[in-house]
């Protein structure tokens, strides 16, 4: 159950409570996602009748809390919203063909990953804590899309920030709303919240659109991969959204010929040139007289010999 605010935080009257999607914008994060923060305890909230609603001054207060424990100052933390994704993804960050077939092996090999490439000191520790989250509630997200993170930072167990992106041919069951395959893993390590948030909300929009998580599943190098996910979140950088297209209905489009004919063609059989002919009866017999009597037919006599 969602952790709530204490009842007796109230906003000044000239600053309104948050909307849950006001709070995703202001923190740059997917709507689903802060939902499913909050619904975790994650991010301190109050419930107004059915709805969620958020105190900015509370959500600011609890930002700075995620990091009043690094020894880092606060400005020497880089923004989320400007680090590039290629500082966090290298060509070595792509798996294209995960080997697991199950979400715990998943984390174990996109862990893997992040400890051969030397980005991460504490792997038992890392892939715990993993777990530990998705134990709260999937990451997966419907699409065919995980975003796989751990609560605590520990910034002494992370050498340095990185994503990890792993691809299933196959799709693994992962707890997805929609209740199906995940395909697209994507590993977070990115020890600070300042990092984490607005870099998981830029990963979120990218793969927002059903076209790009399908060109993702077809792309065959992890080159390919890469370029594809640096394009969406340089436009997801920019604050463009992404289009989402439907597939359309086909229509055939006929000439005026070829329309001119069809309603000649119908005119014509409405209109028969000839009537159908109707099929001749037998003859009625001529009706019997009243009182007549059958005809008898004679025999012919045997002749004596």
């Amino acid at each position: 159950m969602a952790k709530k605010a204490p009842a007796t935080a109230s906003a000044p009257d000239d600053e309104p409570l948050l909307t849950l999607l006001e709070l995703s914008n202001y923190l740059h994060l997917d709507e689903g996602t802060v939902f499913k923060l909050v619904s975790a305890g994650k991010i301190p909230g109050v419930h107004v009748g059915t709805v969620w609603r958020f105190q900015r001054k509370a959500i600011d207060e609890w930002i700075a809390a995620q990091l009043a424990g690094e020894d880092e100052s606060f400005a020497d933390i880089p923004d989320g919203m400007k680090v590039p994704l290629e500082d966090l993804l290298a060509t070595s960050s792509i798996i294209p063909n995960l080997r697991a077939k199950d979400p715990i092996g998943v984390i174990e090999e996109l862990a893997a990953r992040a400890m051969s490439n030397g980005w991460l000191h504490d792997k038992p520790w890392f892939v715990g804590a993993v777990v530990e989250r998705e134990s709260l509630s999937s990451t997966a997200m419907e699409g065919g899309v995980a975003f796989l993170h751990t609560r605590a930072k520990d910034k002494g167990k992370i050498n340095r920030p990185f994503v990890i992106c792993g691809r299933s041919w196959e799709g693994i069951p992962f707890g997805a709303p929609d209740g199906k395959p995940t395909y697209m893993f994507f590993l977070l390590g990115l020890k600070y919240d300042k990092l984490h948030l607005p870099i998981l909300g830029r990963l979120a929009r990218s793969m927002r659109n059903p076209a790009t998580i399908s060109r993702m599943r077809s792309l065959s190098s992890p080159d390919q991969l890469r370029a594809l996910l640096l394009k969406e979140d340089a436009a997801a950088r920019s604050g463009i959204e992404p289009i989402v297209h439907k597939p359309e209905v086909p229509h055939p489009k006929l000439d005026r010929t070829l329309r001119l004919r069809a309603i000649r063609r119908l005119e014509a059989l409405r209109k028969p040139d000839a009537e159908p002919e109707v099929a001749a009866k037998p003859a009625k017999k001529p009706a019997k007289a009243a009182g007549a009597k059958p005809a008898v037919t004679k025999r012919p006599r045997a002749t004596k010999k």
